[in-house]
């Protein structure tokens, strides 16, 4: 991602859907752009994105996740172009599997939607080696990211590679293709100070070599104050309410808000609430800006050796709108959407003006767009952290909650309120977190196979150097592992007890005296470097040293298990394992490290979302590994037999480990009376057409509403997974029933008269319909 210390640049791609007109292929578009935003065939476009890297997930469930992003009210999809996979041998390219990188740009183009390309060539995305291929290192006289020549000569080299390869399945936005923008470097304005002078003339030179490859459509560089024109600067950030372009002539763009935060080994889990995330996004249209991006929409899978450092997790899940699995993370997927159809109701009036600003009250403020004097849209603002409030617009009173934005679409009626969340609710913070949802199958003890790997150098690949090799060096970034070996000779008469002092800049080592373990090093994500200090004890005579650097193994091997059935994705449960790495049927899940706990303070129960958010504000699972259970998509396995690998490092118990497969799921609702009636229910130039709030359910593709488990109308206590009739109850379980079994979807109005209560039914008192439902195949 955007926010790592070391190079970072991105390379995503863009994914837009005009609404009103599905993109047709073959029809070609002129795109451009003004002060206020993107121009696409004259038109200024308001435009919601995100991110979605291809090899995070496999060809086979794209088509699935750019369905659920469209559903979710995306026109940008985001992807990251990967070059240390793509050449992983210099002049030899590779565009297969889920690496096919033309395929899923068409894949994106066959859903009706644009793509933004984005080349960098650094990736950063948490990606090994920020997505430099390793041989890049090995060029004599090489500098990374400056004004260098062996530097730019590759740049450039593989910048028209990508162009080329787009240009030739005619992909670009002119061709008739799908790509509207495109990207070079990528926040080097993060690092830019300390190359000097140099950096300055690497961002020219990278510009003018991004303008001359001729893709007809506009280049943007994010975190890049100093980008030539016509060049866009970004932003990115939590919030980017505040950013203003180099030049007047730009649009405000924001191509990473982040949903969430990466994960690490050794950390707590981070997330960030709706609610504030919502905020972000309103007060950035609100203030001028037209197009931003979620940076993850959908995160997905380290899967291999994908991760990079320090110490990056196999997992990417981001907290984003859609997970891990690919299953939709509620409320945050539905709430955005609830957003955006807010948003898209006032793109007339975005695209048409520049906001006027109206303050209300202290950290009170109103922005509003006119398309005629008369004719408006508003976003009310209360930005406070903590207070609440009563604010008066155009002769109406209005309720603020602290840290929220109200959009009203005619700058009269409420239609959106960050703060209100009313969308449906999963039960559970994890897709295989719901116990009766999910299928367990223990792979026996027995039916593992193994055999405990030597300490030491040992093949025909071992070499003897006076001083130590350095590892990326050595390995060529081709393992995990190195061994360093030397003889200690201590003659008789000398001191058996000596202090052992490694001081590393890796990421974890094993030392070994004799062959016998005697210390375990390790860093984390902030500071990978890590120091040994032992005293140990030595024979008389000759005595080995024998250090692993980042890792060892004790080889678990022709393991197997039957396939699941279903066609949804698996989990493998590793919490009873140590540290290494996992193989399905010779694919790579990634690395694993459950021994790793996380620190036991730091976490709340409940995150206030109100005021600033950092990666650190809110924490879950403290105590605990930061991940236990391992992505294994449903095509890596086979009917029959599947061989599991597992390269296991620091012991564990094999005997404990589990596939899960996701067989239901638990969904539920809250939504009173006083809760605003679906965003979708406004139509303009007629306003609100339904009066009513609604509980609107949704199971995930394929499944149905089977049970209804709970229906209240009136005072319901509790919360998800654990409703209960309050002091006022009135029974509409059969009300609910018969609207939502059997059905995919269903929306219940909020209201006595549907529900079939009196009207007078608990007096005085603001009532509100809790529905709990199980979805199964």
């Amino acid at each position: 991602m955007g926010m790592l210390k070391n190079f970072i640049a991105c390379v995503l791609l863009v994914v837009l859907f005009l609404q009103n007109s599905c993109f047709e292929a073959g029809l070609s578009a002129n795109v451009t752009y003004d002060h206020r935003a993107l121009v696409i065939d004259g038109k200024r476009r308001v435009l919601q994105s995100g991110s979605i890297h291809y090899p995070r997930s496999t060809p086979e469930v794209w088509p699935e996740l750019i369905r659920k992003s469209k559903e979710g009210g995306l026109e940008v999809i985001e992807t990251y172009v990967f070059w240390n996979y793509h050449e992983p041998i210099r002049g030899q390219y590779y565009f297969e599997g889920r690496f096919d990188l033309v395929r899923f740009v068409k894949t994106v183009q066959e859903a009706g939607l644009f793509l933004h390309l984005r080349i960098g060539p650094y990736a950063c995305a948490e990606w090994n080696y920020g997505g430099f291929p390793v041989w890049l290192h090995f060029i004599p006289g090489i500098q990374f990211r400056t004004t260098n020549n062996p530097f730019k000569e590759e740049m450039k080299r593989f910048l028209a590679k990508i162009i080329d390869l787009m240009k030739q399945e005619n992909l670009f936005a002119s061709q008739g293709g799908p790509i509207i923008l495109a990207q070079v470097e990528n926040e080097y304005g993060n690092v830019e100070w300390a190359y000097g002078v140099g950096g300055e003339l690497y961002v020219k030179w990278a510009a003018d070599t991004a303008v001359n490859l001729n893709t007809s459509v506009p280049w943007v560089m994010c975190q890049q104050e100093d980008a030539p024109d016509p060049i866009i600067n970004t932003c990115n950030g939590f919030y980017c309410d505040g950013f203003t372009p180099n030049s007047p002539s730009k649009p405000i763009m924001w191509t990473e808000n982040y949903s969430g935060w990466f994960l690490s080994f050794g950390y707590a889990v981070p997330f960030r609430p709706v609610e504030d995330l919502a905020f972000a996004v309103a007060r950035f249209f609100e203030t001028g800006g037209t197009f931003q991006n979620y940076y993850m929409y959908f995160g997905g899978t380290n899967f291999g050796r994908t991760a990079g450092g320090p110490l990056v997790a196999t997992s990417y899940d981001y907290d984003a709108p859609i997970d891990e699995y690919g299953f939709i993370r509620q409320p945050k997927w539905g709430h955005l959407r609830e957003l955006h159809k807010a948003i898209k109701l006032c793109e007339e009036y975005l695209i048409s003006s520049d906001p006027t600003h109206q303050k209300l009250g202290a950290k009170l403020e109103a922005h509003i767009y006119h398309k005629s004097s008369n004719d408006c849209a508003a976003f009310l603002a209360n930005y406070d952290s903590s207070s609440d409030a009563n604010v008066t617009f155009n002769g109406n009173v209005y309720f603020l909650p602290a840290w929220s934005v109200s959009i009203l679409p005619d700058c009269k009626n409420v239609v959106f309120n960050t703060a209100k969340v009313i969308s449906q609710r999963n039960n559970g913070d994890h897709p295989f977190a719901q116990q009766k949802n999910v299928n367990e199958l223990l792979l026996a003890s027995s039916a593992f196979s193994w055999y405990e790997e030597k300490v030491g150098i040992s093949g025909n690949r071992s070499f003897v150097r006076p001083d130590l090799a350095e590892q990326i060096n050595t390995t060529k970034d081709t393992s995990d592992y190195l061994w360093y070996t030397a003889s200690i000779h201590v003659m008789p008469g000398q001191g058996k007890e000596v202090f052992l002092n490694i001081e590393s800049l890796g990421h974890a080592a094993l030392v070994f005296v004799n062959k016998k373990l005697v210390a375990f090093g390790y860093g984390n994500h902030d500071f990978a470097n890590f120091l040994i200090n032992k005293k140990i004890e030595l024979n008389e005579g000759i005595n080995t040293l024998d250090i692993l650097s980042m890792m060892v193994g004790l080889q678990v091997t022709k393991t197997t298990f039957l396939a699941p059935e279903g066609k949804g994705p698996l989990a493998l449960n590793l919490a009873s394992m140590g540290k290494g790495q996992a193989w399905v049927n010779g694919q790579s899940i990634g690395r694993y490290w459950s021994a790793y706990l996380a620190p036991s303070t730091g976490c709340t129960k409940k995150c206030d979302y109100r005021g600033s958010y950092d990666a650190s504000k809110c924490q879950k699972h403290c105590g605990q590994p930061a991940q236990t259970l391992y992505h294994i998509p449903r095509t890596w396995v086979h009917p029959g037999e599947n061989l599991l690998v597992i390269h296991e490092e620091l012991g564990g118990d094999p005997s404990k480990i589990s596939l899960l497969t996701k067989t239901g799921q638990h969904i539920c609702s809250f939504v009173s009376e006083a809760d605003p009636p679906p965003v979708d229910s406004w139509k303009p130039n007629l306003g609100v057409v339904s009066s009513s709030p609604q509980v609107r359910l949704a199971c995930e593709r394929g499944w149905h509403i089977a049970a209804i488990n709970f229906a209240s109308y009136g005072i319901p206590e509790g919360n998800c997974g654990s409703f209960r009739p309050g002091a006022c109850h009135m029974d509409v379980l059969p009300i609910v029933q018969k609207a939502c079994v059997g059905q995919i979807e269903c929306s219940i109005p909020v209201s006595s008269a549907y529900l079939g209560v009196s009207a007078g039914a608990c007096p005085g008192l603001l009532k509100a319909l809790a529905v709990e439902a199980h979805c199964s195949i």
